[in-house]
């Protein structure tokens, strides 16, 4: 069997907006997200499912709830709080 080559992952920083008004940093990498939760708890998100769906992420901790934004080519370019 024939091996796929190895790709190395692209990270890019992105904004999280906080509805205290406050903004904090993620990490982006295509259409997915990590981020810390406004209650200290690590989270991960995606702007969009396969077929077009949106979603949004819950935080475990404190209930929160997180979407995040896509830009013009679907790729992750915000985490926005309340957004669900």
């Amino acid at each position: 069997m024939k091996s796929l080559p190895d790709h190395k992952l692209k990270l890019r920083p992105i904004k999280v907006e906080y509805l205290s008004g406050s903004t904090g940093d993620g990490t982006a990498e295509g259409n997915n997200a990590a981020w810390a939760c406004e209650c200290g708890a690590l989270l991960v998100g995606r702007c969009y499912f396969q077929f077009g769906h949106q979603c949004h992420t819950t935080c475990t901790s404190c209930s929160r709830t997180y979407r995040v934004t896509a830009d013009a080519k679907k790729k992750a370019a915000t985490v926005v709080e309340g957004a669900a």
